[in-house]
């Protein structure tokens, strides 16, 4: 009983320590100087786990009142993602993406940026990414591809347009700020969960 109990939690560690997993937070750089920068206060949550990514936008408080009111994707393979699909947020953000598309990213194209996917607000205003509230979009992969690589050179990019300044302008935003520190992926925190419950095992079965 206690040795098939130990192959079943060696047979368990084995499979978590296989998830490949992947994260990082992506800054934004202003395409054009056409409004106060607001850089500072834009971010990107990305996490990956196989062919499953999590795009988490934030528009964090405490900056200029503006919101962000469509997303674009621009990606050297166009046949990236299968589906664009908003799976969370903070506050009255509603989003529609589409994982297909060539919407013009305003702004884009004195830096070449060609939109392969978008997500764009449903109504007005209040359903943008305001001031202290975030989105989360989640795309499944046509292919198996480290995103948070793509993202650190330049294999995928994502613009932001931001509107609501106080003079009626508008922004772009694109990827390509220096990205934070990538924590340890979860296959590695889920591998040394493995190896706790070898050593639980292994005590039960020396008692």
């Amino acid at each position: 009983m206690s040795n098939n109990m130990f192959k079943s939690f060696a047979a368990m560690a084995l499979l978590l320590s296989s998830v490949s997993a992947n994260a990082a937070t992506i800054n934004f750089i202003g395409v054009n100087a056409n409004e106060v920068d607001v850089s500072s206060q834009l971010s990107m949550d990305v996490t990956q786990v196989g062919n499953n990514v999590d795009f988490k936008i934030n528009n964090a408080a405490g900056g200029v009142n503006v919101f962000i009111g469509h997303i674009y994707f621009d990606f050297l393979n166009a046949n990236l993602f299968t589906s664009l699909t908003q799976t969370g947020q903070l506050g009255t953000v509603s989003f529609t993406g589409d994982a297909s598309s060539n919407q013009n990213f305003p702004e884009g194209n004195g830096i070449g940026f060609n939109t392969n996917a978008d997500a764009d607000r449903n109504g007005g205003a209040a359903n943008g990414i305001n001031i202290g509230e975030y989105l989360i979009l989640s795309a499944v992969l046509s292919s198996s591809t480290d995103i948070v690589d793509l993202l650190n050179t330049g294999g995928l990019r994502v613009g932001l347009h931001m509107q609501g300044y106080a003079g009626g302008g508008s922004d772009s935003y694109v990827t390509g700020g220096a990205p934070s520190a990538v924590p340890v992926p979860a296959s590695a925190w889920l591998f040394m969960s493995g190896l706790g419950l070898f050593g639980i095992a292994r005590r039960r079965l020396h008692r």
